[in-house]
């Protein structure tokens, strides 16, 4: 609607005798991705390009390595897909260059041989339409997905073979130009954040029927919005947002679980009431894991933007003080992390259990 009213006053004006450049009324009408969704099976993985028009596209493959490159004529690119954490069966590392004459060409480098289409989806009902790129893995077929988990060769015996794994999305606070809180000591919290997160990363995907995230690998800077739009992309079960205490009191001590709230009051959605349930099982976990300490003993609510992720039950938890400097020294400590990183773990795990996604 902003570009249909864009380019009626640009009409307007060039009515009017002031004749503006070609290139802005161009600009406004141009193609563009307004985001990218993923759906992930163990077979199959399906990219959704959401588009404000339609557009031509082109798809080739090419080898060593094995990728797959879309080319999107005379389009745009919204937000940066390359920041995109992504993880997949099928696709090792999505990347966008913009070509000098205008076409977005986005390669997909793949893990395995599988079979590829690219394909547009109209809206009948008059919405925007989308470029869905998908990817088979060789040698699958759909039949396969439904098979018993005996047939598989696989240990999911506790999990219907109809049903997706539980997707949990991790989110390590801060990154690059962001340290957010230093200790004393020169500790960052987003250097403990994100090694805490892998290690819940690593634990969760060991466990069948489960699949982990993260919203960051490494020491990068991602926005807020965009950790919501990642855990989104990825349809989430749960959201979880790791970050490090500070206070101007020394002494302040242990780890904190945070929900979203409006004006100090919880937000009255479905997706909060499960997020005070996850809270809630974290904050028992953190409670019985006899290496940690709580700071407070039931939930908070804030108005945090990360927490901002629609119908996903999501939290934030504190899990120290790096204020505190004995807790800084903690959080330092391989052993420590591991206790942090198997407290979410179970905290994540009862969670699925309780609300029957397990």
């Amino acid at each position: 609607m902003l570009e249909r009213r864009f380019v009626l006053k640009a009409m307007a004006l060039s009515v009017g005798g002031l004749l503006l450049p070609a290139s802005l009324v161009h600009a406004a009408m141009k193609p563009r991705i307004t985001d990218v969704r993923f759906l992930t099976t163990p077979n199959r993985t399906r990219i959704i390009f959401s588009l404000n028009q339609e557009i031509k596209h082109t798809l080739s493959s090419m080898s060593n390595p094995d990728r797959v490159v879309v080319d999107m004529l005379d389009t745009d690119l919204s937000s940066d897909l390359n920041l995109l954490t992504f993880s997949d069966p099928i696709v090792r590392k999505i990347r966008t260059d913009e070509l000098s004459n205008g076409t977005m060409r986005t390669v997909f480098e793949l893990k395995d041989e599988a079979t590829s289409r690219a394909f547009l989806l109209k809206d009948k009902s008059g919405g925007k339409p989308r470029l869905v790129v998908e990817f088979t893995a060789t040698g699958s077929n759909d039949s396969a997905r439904d098979e018993p988990a005996a047939k598989k060769g696989k240990s999911v015996a506790s999990r219907d073979a109809n049903k997706r794994d539980i997707v949990i999305v991790l989110d390590p606070g801060h990154g690059g130009i962001d340290p957010g809180a230093i200790g004393a000591g020169g500790v960052k919290e987003k250097d403990v954040a994100l090694a805490v997160a892998k290690r819940v990363a690593k634990e969760i995907n060991a466990t069948p029927g489960y699949k982990a995230f993260l919203t960051r690998n490494d020491d990068r800077f991602v926005g807020l919005t965009r950790r919501c739009t990642i855990a989104r992309s990825h349809q989430a079960d749960l959201f979880i947002s790791l970050h490090a205490d500070a206070f101007h009191i020394p002494s302040a001590r242990g780890a904190s679980v945070y929900c979203l709230s409006e004006r100090g009051r919880p937000t009255p959605t479905p997706a909060n009431r499960r997020s005070l349930m996850l809270g809630n099982t974290l904050l028992s976990a953190i409670a019985n894991t006899p290496s940690l300490s709580l700071h407070f003993k039931s939930i908070k609510q804030a108005r945090f933007a990360v927490l901002k992720t629609n119908e996903i039950p999501s939290v934030l938890v504190e899990m120290a003080f790096l204020s505190n400097r004995q807790e800084e020294l903690l959080l330092r400590k391989s052993s420590h992390q591991a206790s942090l990183a198997k407290a979410v773990t179970l905290g994540a795990k009862n969670f699925a259990s309780q609300t029957g996604l397990a």
